[in-house]
């Protein structure tokens, strides 16, 4: 494909030059000379030898930094030296980690939920996330910004699809309900039903399809306009469906498009424990802990959507003291905000740690809190029960850290967003969510 892409109107635009260092998953940090590496791993899949390289490189090049699980099932190390890129880079790729497309204008990690392949009441949905991710990756794409996929094994719809540029959800027809065009952001906008009938074999084809369509309206001039749902949003639904529905019938009639089988749920592998990791973090050496508990007894580890790690397996696994104690934490995820973002301005992982303390009483299991350091809504917070996001506002002639506060979200289980409440200072926040929870 050439450089240059036409638009919605037929002419021609030239395409942005992509920085090649986020397009490796790199982004500099807050602290001049450091820089954030991501590891993509597609749907939370990650095998023991690979986990166990993150750790040992974690540990040899960023010792005091903890590794970091994000709310896409990545991986990041931060306080990464320049230096080092190259080489982390090429060790995680001698175990098959890419870091490719874990940034930037790109198809980014196809996230899926995390237990669908253990849970009998759900479709087997990796194999075909698999294939697409595959697929795509021999597709040549020129975005405007990036583009998320998700897949969901049943109805839960628990890889948050309504979060998503197309968000799959198997039905227990074997068909696939598909929502599409959302995304969070200063204003977020979430998903609409694109499809509620879509056969499996047509799942490459319409990915395809959003993705060409996207590549020629996508915004290339103001970037904050640039996602997916601003096309939807420039065009209306019903046109915007009608002009997917057209390039789609396009592509999937110009050829015979293979059926990717579902795999059938393992009936013998149960979930083992849920650790629930402070602000998505977890130390080189817990890590390897880890494995060295959870390897020998055949189980498996899975990274899902909320700062947290799943263990599978046939049977039961002792784990030590210090891991085990992280199963009954509140779930409260935190973007790094301002411990490394450049576009932070709220210190979210010390409010979280001063939450999770203040709540530890509360057994509220159901309860979702997400904290953001800033408008753009990294952490979800504008669709979870209880929300923070993080702003400045003047007190006493100083501009001071407080919080927005969302309640009522259905954590994009669905498309209810969030209702914004009060703006309160930092100091404030664990009191007022632990009196949302207690009420």
């Amino acid at each position: 494909m050439s450089q240059g892409t036409s638009n919605c109107d037929g002419q021609s635009q030239q395409a942005p030059a992509f920085g090649a260092q986020r397009i490796l998953g790199v982004y500099p940090q807050r602290q001049q000379g450091l820089f954030m590496q991501r590891i993509r791993v597609l749907g939370g899949r990650i095998s023991w030898p690979q986990w166990r390289k993150v750790a040992e490189l974690a540990r040899r090049y960023t010792p005091s930094t903890p590794i970091h699980i994000t709310t896409r099932q990545d991986i990041e190390m931060h306080d990464v030296a320049g230096a080092d890129i190259k080489t982390i880079q090429q060790e995680l790729l001698d175990v098959g980690l890419s870091t490719r497309g874990a940034c930037g204008d790109t198809v980014r990690n196809i996230t899926v939920c995390p237990g669908c392949s253990f849970d009998t009441g759900a479709g087997g949905v990796f194999a075909v996330a698999r294939f697409v991710n595959d697929c795509l990756a021999t597709q040549s794409f020129n975005l405007p910004r990036k583009f998320k996929i998700s897949f969901s094994g049943c109805q839960m719809a628990c890889a948050k699809p309504w979060l998503s540029d197309l968000g799959f959800v198997h039905q227990r027809d074997g068909l696939f309900t598909v929502v599409g065009a959302g995304s969070l952001g200063p204003k977020p906008a979430l998903g609409i039903t694109l499809y509620t009938d879509l056969d499996t074999r047509h799942i490459l084809p319409l990915c395809i399809a959003a993705l060409r369509f996207f590549e020629q309206c996508g915004d290339r001039e103001n970037r904050h306009r640039a996602r997916f749902r601003h096309v939807r949003e420039k065009l209306g639904d019903e046109q915007f469906k009608a002009r997917l529905a057209e390039q789609f019938d396009r592509i999937r009639f110009a050829e015979d498009w293979p059926d990717v089988p579902l795999i059938a749920p393992n009936r013998n592998t149960r979930l083992l424990w849920r650790l629930q990791l402070p602000n998505g973090n977890i130390t080189p050496d817990e890590a390897l802990q880890l494995a060295d508990a959870a390897e020998p007894r055949a189980a498996e580890l899975r990274i899902n959507l909320e700062h947290g790690l799943e263990l599978y397996g046939p049977q039961t696994i002792q784990l030590p003291d210090n891991l085990a104690a992280l199963e009954n934490l509140p779930i409260i995820t935190a973007c790094p905000g301002l411990s490394t973002c450049a576009r932070a301005i709220a210190n979210t992982w010390t409010v979280a740690d001063a939450i999770r303390q203040r709540i530890a009483h509360l057994h509220r299991p159901n309860m979702r809190i997400c904290i953001s350091g800033c408008p753009n809504n990294c952490a979800h917070s504008a669709v979870a029960d209880i929300g923070l996001i993080g702003m400045r506002r003047n007190r006493d002639g100083q501009s001071a850290e407080c919080y927005r506060i969302f309640t009522a979200g259905h954590n994009a289980l669905d498309n209810q967003q969030a209702v914004p409440g009060d703006t309160i200072f930092t100091e404030d926040a664990p009191a007022a969510v632990e009196l949302l929870l207690s009420r």
